[in-house]
């Protein structure tokens, strides 16, 4: 499907994709959103006593990143046992770092109220 944007544009949509309108409005929308987040919602959320901080941070470990990242974020009771025989770390501390890291992830609170509100 062919769609003429007003001006000589032609834009190719495949199967599934939408028109939204142009691409000026897109950068305003997201603007928008941006000023919305930072001079209302943020003032908001500091006023609520919401808490700007993050978790904790996992301590770095190459081979429990390189684990995390290309085999499991949640690791089974066999592979924590390897780890904590290749590591020469008490299982539970590979727990931790798992959770730790895992929560890394996550947005903290005040981003979490920003985005909702």
């Amino acid at each position: 499907m062919e769609i003429d944007g007003g001006t000589g544009e032609v834009w190719v949509l495949r199967e599934g994709q939408v028109w939204m309108g142009s691409e000026s409005e897109g950068i305003a929308d997201v603007d928008s959103v941006w000023t919305y987040a930072r001079f209302v919602a943020k003032p908001c959320a500091i006023a609520l006593n919401i808490q700007a901080n993050g978790p904790q941070i996992a301590q770095p470990n190459a081979i429990l990143e390189k684990v995390f990242t290309a085999i499991t974020k949640h690791p089974d009771e066999k592979r924590l046992e390897g780890l904590s025989k290749q590591l020469d770390w008490d299982v539970r501390s590979i727990q931790r770092w798992f959770r730790q890291r895992r929560n890394q992830e996550k947005p903290s609170t005040l981003k979490r109220f920003c985005e909702s509100m």
